[in-house]
């Protein structure tokens, strides 16, 4: 549906919500989800186990575990609309059983306060006072007065006081990470022979180091960072005093670090699986099966094995895991070091380069290619514009009534997804995914009425309220009829001028294209450089369009095209170009080497493609 906002349920989200599902609950090591709806009990809260003297309470697993399970299975709810609709079976979508979400749940408890523990060791405070701007900073970002923000956070299974020790909690992680990465340094050295070794790749192509740098140096600090923290975790556990109070979850967490790979001192445990489970069922389009557990206990075996086989390579060839590395972790970094130090290395006889380069020859040849910037601003409508749809949704509020609305609807409205359901949004709605002004409008009005029109962002609304959820406010079954502004001839102007009058700043000299890229100040819908740009490839930022590209390579360096069409309007420059190059055996030499050396590479580590 074309009004639907996620912008209110981010910004209260992100207070509540300290990690999210997989290789992103290793960076943070926790996980805090938000639609817990278990209050806090008052008194005696019962206690199922303690981490080094610190409780973790019955109420704390059942409201994240609740909430955990209603988040995957919205997703698979989406996933099985979605494919519905493109005609494939949904049949084998299902939800992940409640034993593997209480397992999940349990570890990233346990996980969650050796963290907080270790960083109370190490003396790692945050003040009140940081925590109590913290908390303005989330109710202003809310946009929710003092006693709303409250309600909301009750709703959610907090209030002010447990709030505000998830605030500190998250940030004593933040600080503990912090120290825990403080070491971890890459240098520009490794990230240059990084860039050297994949530069051919599909990641890189067409693209030079400055363009990429920290990027790669990003991608290498995070791939590190996760070793660190799984192996700091680990380490801190087997020093920990984990004593669980209730024989259920005692046995939980036993099923939970149980090994289903082990290979001497190395071991994958069901914590890994269920943590690929989540994470096969939140960001792919598959649903849980046991087939899909078993086939992962079976691939992680596989893995190991393989892993262990990699470093003991690795070790003969003289290369050492970092110190600070442990279990499966330390296996990992020795393969990505045996791997890098295989493309290094490898050397092909003058043979085996002439056949590769014979065997491809025409790829290896310099495209002719430009360099450049498209510069746009896409139209919208201006205030006169929204001005004439108000007028237009107010004309046909007048002749509207329950008996005719769907026809209405059907005939004036510009949401193509609910106009040919006579403007219905389904048998229910969640107002708290649609934008604020939408739902307070459904809030506060009364089963039965018609109430508008009401703004948003999208024009105006004229809404009628079917029947609303007694036992819930965000809940109501909801028609509208939605009158889009069309964009005046006056509104696109405005947007012609702004383009223009960059151009002549530009070839005044008074601006260049670096200030424009890199200054905040220079604000366009579409801002957007390109290297090395092929006839074959998309316009940035417009999309394919085989004859405006051709007229932007019959310009001179430094000429400019301006591009209008119904979408907005374009200034696209070029400001470089590189002819087209035959390529010959030996200026081609080092990159067909490298592609012999990934193809070796990926051969000895059974990396298939």
């Amino acid at each position: 549906m074309g009004f639907r906002s996620h912008k209110r349920a981010i910004q209260i989200a992100s207070a509540v919500m300290m990690g999210v599902f997989g290789i992103a609950m290793l960076i943070t090591g926790i996980l805090f989800l938000k639609n817990n709806i278990f209050e806090a009990s008052k008194g005696n809260r019962e206690v199922i186990a303690t981490i080094n003297g610190t409780k973790i309470y019955r109420d704390d697993f059942e409201r994240e575990t609740y909430s955990l399970k209603n988040q995957l299975n919205e997703i698979n709810q989406q996933k099985i609309q979605q494919l519905a609709q493109a005609g494939v079976n949904t049949e084998n979508i299902k939800n992940i059983p409640d034993d593997i979400i209480d397992q999940y749940v349990l570890q990233l408890l346990v996980n969650k306060e050796i963290l907080l523990s270790s960083a109370k060791n190490l003396g790692i405070k945050v003040s009140n006072s940081t925590v109590d701007k913290e908390f303005k900073a989330y109710q202003k970002q809310s946009k929710l007065g003092k006693d709303e923000f409250s309600q909301y956070l009750r709703s959610v299974g907090y209030n002010v006081t447990s709030f505000k020790k998830m605030i500190k909690d998250q940030k004593t992680v933040d600080k503990m990470r912090e120290k825990l990465f403080a070491d971890d340094k890459i240098t520009d050295e490794e990230v240059r022979k990084a860039y050297e070794r994949n530069k051919y790749t599909q990641a890189f192509e067409n693209q030079e180091f400055d363009d990429v740098k920290d990027q790669i140096k990003e991608n290498m600090k995070q791939d590190k960072d996760i070793m660190i923290l799984n192996s700091f975790i680990a380490k801190a556990k087997q020093k920990a005093k984990i004593e669980f109070k209730d024989e259920k979850f005692k046995k939980m967490y036993a099923n939970i670090t149980a090994a289903v790979a082990q290979n001497g001192e190395y071991k994958y445990t069901n914590a890994d699986v269920n943590e690929q489970i989540v994470n096969a069922v939140s960001q792919t389009q598959e649903g849980y099966s046991p087939k899909m557990a078993n086939d992962l206990k079976s691939m992680l075996k596989t893995n190991l094995n393989k892993f262990i086989q990699i470093a003991n390579k690795a070790k003969a060839a003289g290369i050492k895991a970092d110190a600070d590395l442990v279990g499966v972790d330390q296996l990992r970094d020795y393969s990505q070091k045996y791997y890098n130090y295989l493309i290094d290395t490898y050397k092909p006889d003058n043979a085996a380069l002439q056949a590769k380069f014979d065997s491809r020859r025409d790829s290896y040849n310099t495209q002719n290619s430009i360099g450049g910037y498209v510069i746009g601003e896409e139209y919208q409508a201006g205030e006169n514009d929204f001005a004439m749809a108000k007028k237009q949704a107010e004309e046909i509020m007048k002749t509207t009534n329950k008996d005719n609305f769907a026809e209405k609807a059907r005939e004036f409205s510009k949401d193509s997804g609910s106009a040919k359901n006579g403007g219905s949004l389904g048998e229910t709605a969640d107002l708290s995914k649609l934008v604020p002004e939408f739902a307070n409008a459904v809030k506060n009005g009364k089963a039965g009425d018609i109430v508008g029109p009401i703004k948003t962002q999208f024009g105006y609304h004229i809404i009628y309220i079917q029947s609303k959820d007694p036992k819930n406010e965000n809940v109501a079954k909801v028609s509208h009829i939605l009158i889009t502004p069309t964009i005046s001839e006056a509104s696109k102007q405005k947007v012609i001028k702004k383009i223009q009058d960059l151009k002549a700043e530009i070839q005044s000299k008074k601006v260049t294209w670096s200030n424009v890229e890199k200054q905040d100040k220079y604000n366009f819908s579409v801002k957007e450089r390109f290297k090395k740009l092929v006839k074959t490839d998309a316009i940035p930022g417009i999309g394919m369009n085989k004859e405006l590209m051709d007229q932007i390579f019959a310009l001179q360096i430094n000429g400019f095209l301006e591009k209008n069409d119904t979408t907005g309007y374009y200034l696209i420059a070029k400001t470089s170009e590189i002819p087209f190059t035959q390529a010959t055996f030996e200026n081609s030499k080092e990159r067909v080497r490298l592609e012999l050396a990934h193809e070796y590479a990926d051969k000895q580590l059974g990396i298939t493609q």
